[in-house]
């Protein structure tokens, strides 16, 4: 297996800690996204097309043992910039959408658990996208009726 594919997939080897290593890597991307705010649209969406991109090519030439093995968190973290995708990185926003994200890749709600049938890099990506849709959506609404409360 290609060491440069395997960093990446693992996002610098945090995909082999222990104990719920997809929240490490989804935190780590709250991490990123706070240091390297970027409130342009187009750019938030040009780094997400990009990142999908090279997660599916990589894990497309990779051998994985298994379907979606848990060392492999790059899907995490590509979940979490689509759910802050068109959000501004402040510690509010980043909580509400790391919160909202877990809650949505751990339970899996239709249509979630269904794309991640597809076959290789795709589905083991798919899943994450969608729940960082719905969280993403889910942001929306939060921030709107807080908008409201205030």
């Amino acid at each position: 297996m290609n060491r440069c594919y395997l960093f990446f997939v693992t996002c610098g080897f945090i995909g082999y800690l222990p104990f719920m290593p997809g929240t490490y890597a989804s935190a780590m991307g709250c991490i990123i996204l706070y240091l390297l705010p970027v409130d342009s649209l187009m750019i938030q969406i040009l780094i997400l097309i990009c990142l999908l991109a090279l997660s599916v090519i990589c894990l497309n030439r990779m051998r994985l043992e298994r379907n979606d093995p848990s060392y492999v968190v790059i899907d995490e973290m590509a979940g979490m910039f689509m759910t802050m995708v068109g959000h501004r990185a402040t510690i509010l926003n980043l909580v509400a959408g790391f919160i909202l994200f877990r809650l949505f890749d751990i339970v899996k709600p239709y249509p979630i658990r269904y794309v991640e049938r597809y076959k290789k890099g795709y589905g083991i990506v798919a899943d994450d996208i969608v729940a960082g849709a719905f969280a993403n959506i889910c942001l929306y609404i939060f921030l709107f009726f807080k908008g409201l409360v205030l």
